[in-house]
C-alpha cells in the first residue's frame, strides 16, 4: 500500500487499519486513542458537530485491533467505568486534566476530568513515577482563525506532552498508532526521535496529519 506521507521515519497511512496491519513491519509499540464505543457526538458549533467517530458503537474495533498486537507494548487510552478495559490491560494510568476541564452530565455536581490509559507488555522503564498524569488537555475549541490557530484539529486531540511521556517511559524504536486521528502519536514520535507508523481511516485527518508533520518547528503543546 502507497503511504499518504512519508518523510523522516514517520508513515501515514489512509485506510482502515485492520486492513493495512498485515502490511506492516514488526512494530515495538502501539501507543493509540481509538474509539471509545460510546456513540459519542460532540463539539457544538466545531465543524464536526453532530458526527460520530468510525467504529464507536463499541468497542469490538478497539479490541479487535490490540488483539493482533499480540505480544507487543501498548498504551491505550479509554474513558473509564463507561466501557471495560481491554483485554491484556497490565496497569492503568489516569490521566488528570485540570480543574478547568469536564462537561459531561451537567446535573451532576462533578466534572469528568479525567481518563484512563490502560497500559500493556513489557519495555517500559525508568524512573517509577505516580500513575497520575497531570497535563493540560488541548483547548476544547476547534483551532481556527477566530482562535489564533489554537485548539483542536479533531474532536479527541490529545496533548503533545502526554503522548511524549508515555513514549519516554519506552525503549521501541518504531512507534504505531492505528487510529492515528490528526496525528499526535506521529509528532511526539517525531519530537522524541522515534520512527512512527500511523494509520487512519477518514483523509481529512490524514491531511492534517501530513500538514503538521511537513512543519520545520514543532509545537510543544
Amino acid at each position: 500500500m502507497k503511504p499518504y506521507y512519508e518523510h523522516a521515519g514517520i508513515t501515514i497511512y489512509h485506510g482502515d487499519c485492520r486492513e493495512v496491519l498485515p502490511e506492516l513491519p514488526t512494530i515495538d509499540l502501539v501507543l493509540t486513542d481509538p474509539p471509545y464505543g460510546i456513540s459519542h457526538k460532540t463539539s457544538h458549533g466545531a465543524s464536526w458537530e453532530g458526527t460520530m467517530i468510525q467504529g464507536d458503537s463499541d468497542c469490538s474495533t478497539r479490541d479487535e485491533v490490540l488483539c493482533f498486537f499480540a505480544g507487543i507494548s501498548w498504551a491505550c487510552f479509554g474513558i473509564s467505568w463507561k466501557r471495560p478495559a481491554p483485554m491484556g490491560t497490565r496497569g492503568v494510568l489516569i490521566w488528570d486534566k485540570g480543574p478547568a476541564h469536564g462537561a459531561g452530565d451537567l446535573k451532576f455536581p462533578w466534572k469528568p476530568s479525567w481518563e484512563e490509559i490502560y497500559i500493556s507488555g513489557d519495555g517500559w522503564h525508568g524512573f517509577r513515577d505516580e500513575g497520575v498524569l497531570r497535563f493540560r488537555p488541548v483547548p476544547s475549541w476547534e483551532s481556527g482563525p477566530a482562535h489564533n490557530g489554537a485548539g483542536r484539529q479533531h474532536p479527541h486531540e490529545k496533548p503533545v506532552a502526554l503522548l511524549s511521556h508515555l513514549l519516554s517511559k519506552h525503549l521501541g524504536d518504531l512507534v504505531c498508532d492505528p487510529f492515528a486521528g490528526s496525528g499526535t502519536t506521529l509528532w511526539a514520535a517525531k519530537r522524541n526521535g522515534r520512527r512512527a507508523i500511523g494509520i487512519e481511516i477518514e483523509e481529512r485527518y490524514c491531511e492534517i496529519a501530513a500538514k503538521r508533520l511537513s512543519q520545520e518547528v514543532l509545537e510543544f503543546a
